[in-house]
């Protein structure tokens, strides 16, 4: 090996480098040595802590998620509270407006405890979260149902900044990751797919 590497710095040996590493480095691939000090493990049992980034997007995605979900709350409350006072508004339509949303509620709580299960919270921990980001919606349904006077009005506003909020996580980040990931593909194939499914609720439910 010493010979090679100062033919390797004579510049003979035109795929060595001047010092001799790369010549070393060939040898210990071949050999099956490790090029230099191994990196120490991480600890068994405490997970990978993310980046600042990826906590940043996290907590992007769980707060949209939850304003997201009061004016859904506020418009299952209203239903209910408003019937009888229109031909439209009946028991019929308020339980179908319900059972949509929960429905697609459903998703909207994994979307909250599978990034935070992948950032090392146990699986109780990360379902209890998901939970807690559509409590707010019950909360929203109550106000909605005994305000209906207050809360009819602002119903239409709330729901487009409740829309606008989750397209605007979606394409900034939860798309833009799928694609860094290598998971492009099956996020274009599992949107397509959802949106099958609202579309089916949206016309089977009325």
């Amino acid at each position: 090996s010493e010979l090679s590497i100062r033919i390797g710095r004579a510049g003979l040996l035109s795929d060595k480098s001047e010092n001799g590493e790369a010549y070393q480095r060939k040898k210990a691939v071949a050999t099956g040595l490790p090029e230099g000090p191994a990196a120490p493990a991480p600890p068994r049992g405490n997970p990978v802590q993310p980046s600042s980034g990826s906590w940043r997007r996290i907590a992007l995605l769980i707060l949209a998620i939850t304003i997201h979900n009061i004016p859904e709350g506020l418009a299952v409350g209203v239903g209910f509270g408003a019937i009888g006072k229109t031909a439209s508004a009946t028991f019929e339509s308020a339980r179908n407006l319900a059972i949509g949303i929960g429905i697609q509620n459903f998703p909207e709580g994994l979307a909250v405890s599978l990034p935070l299960r992948g950032a090392g919270f146990s699986p109780w921990r990360a379902f209890w979260y998901g939970q807690l980001s559509g409590m707010v919606e019950p909360l929203a349904g109550v106000f909605g149902a005994f305000a209906v006077v207050l809360a009819e009005p602002l119903l239409p506003y709330a729901l487009a900044f409740a829309a606008g909020a989750m397209v605007y996580v979606v394409m900034d980040d939860i798309i833009p990751e799928a694609q860094i990931s290598g998971n492009g593909k099956l996020a274009s194939w599992a949107s397509i797919l959802g949106f099958v499914v609202m579309m089916s609720l949206d016309v089977g439910l009325g």
